[in-house]
């Protein structure tokens, strides 16, 4: 656990205290807070509730990626005045807590586009074309030195999809997307680049979602992109409205040769429910970068790492998909420019 510091000058009208509370995740340096003064605090990385209190107890502007802002781990924190997330995601901070308070809410949005669009596509790729299995099958050897390809002279049936043919081919591909954020957009391109048919779905529950006056899309109707889509892409923000978007219905209206690609967020998807599907062999592959709960390493985290998924054509990785040195560099301007912005008084585009 990092050890608790204390800063050498308390807030006050000409002066800042910056508590980065996860470092692991972002270091940020070289912030303008002119006219005032500033001293930064940075951590490693602090999750637990009581841990986060004792450190924001000094602090007028924290800097949290995905540590919890909650009435619980706010505690009294009398200096707080703005609370900043690198992430375009606010999931983890209590706006309505923080609202009651008076404390700022700002968010950086787009600096994960790139990496996430590149992070998803790979994702579909290994799970289209069975990657992790196959790899598996290669390291599994039994006591005569000889793995299944050996014996079995061909593996090609391991690549058949749920309705027992061979995967797609690119170019067959019915992608639809969910979320048409940076992420959603940045998808977009890309499968329209390689040659697939891409569908922008609308809300489900019928309205179509917003487009501004500057960018009108063509959307499809949500239940049809479900029934029509090889390849889901979810790429939507998580609230009351997508909390198990994907259940059991959902996927028994999907095609067999469909592949899930989550990287919003875990809770968008029912994962129980696609992991049922996938040993019914209702569905062709599933992959994700996010969680129900992270950091995640069990079944209690997430059904997809139970111990006996192994044999089911999953693809995953730890919530890393953000990660390039774009995404930092961009991250850091983001928040650089944020607190700015709150020294200035400009919180126009702030959550709260």
């Amino acid at each position: 656990m990092d050890l608790l510091e204390v800063p050498k000058q308390l807030p006050s009208s000409t002066h800042e205290v910056i508590v980065v509370l996860e470092e692991v995740h972002l270091a940020v340096d070289q912030i303008d807070t002119a006219p005032r003064s500033h001293e930064i605090i940075s951590y490693h990385r602090i999750a637990q509730a009581d841990e986060i209190r004792r450190r924001i107890q000094c602090a007028s502007i924290v800097i949290a990626a995905q540590a919890f802002i909650t009435a619980e781990s706010l505690g009294e924190a009398p200096y707080l005045k703005c609370v900043v997330t690198p992430s375009s995601g606010t999931n983890h901070i209590d706006l309505d807590e923080c609202r009651r308070r008076g404390i700022r809410v700002a968010k950086c949005l787009g600096p994960t586009s790139f990496a996430a669009a590149e992070h998803a596509l790979s994702l579909y790729f290994a799970a289209r074309r069975r990657t992790v299995l196959l790899h598996n099958e290669l390291r599994i050897v039994d006591e005569h030195g000889e793995n299944s390809w050996k014996r079995q002279h061909s593996l090609a049936f391991k690549m058949q999809m749920a309705n027992q043919r061979p995967p797609c081919a690119i170019d067959a591909e019915v992608v639809g997307i969910i979320g048409h954020g940076h992420i959603g957009k940045r998808l977009e391109a890309f499968c329209k680049g390689l040659g697939m048919k891409v569908l922008i779905a609308e809300r489900k529950n019928g309205g179509p979602a917003r487009n501004t006056a500057e960018e009108m899309v063509e959307r499809t109707a949500f239940d049809e992109v479900i029934r029509t889509a090889t390849v889901l892409f979810l790429s939507c923000s998580s609230n009351g409205d997508t909390r198990n978007m994907i259940d059991a219905a959902e996927i028994s209206a999907m095609r067999p040769e469909i592949v899930i690609i989550n990287v919003s967020r875990g809770d968008v998807v029912n994962t129980a429910e696609v992991i049922k599907a996938l040993r019914e062999q209702r569905i062709s592959g599933a992959a994700a970068d996010v969680f129900d709960r992270e950091p995640a390493s069990t079944e209690e985290d997430s059904a997809f790492l139970a111990e006996d998924t192994k044999a089911l054509n999953l693809t995953l990785s730890p919530h890393l998909g953000y990660f390039s040195s774009k995404t930092l560099v961009t991250m850091k301007a983001m928040v650089r420019e944020q607190i700015k912005k709150f020294i200035e008084g400009d919180f126009r585009n702030f959550e709260v």
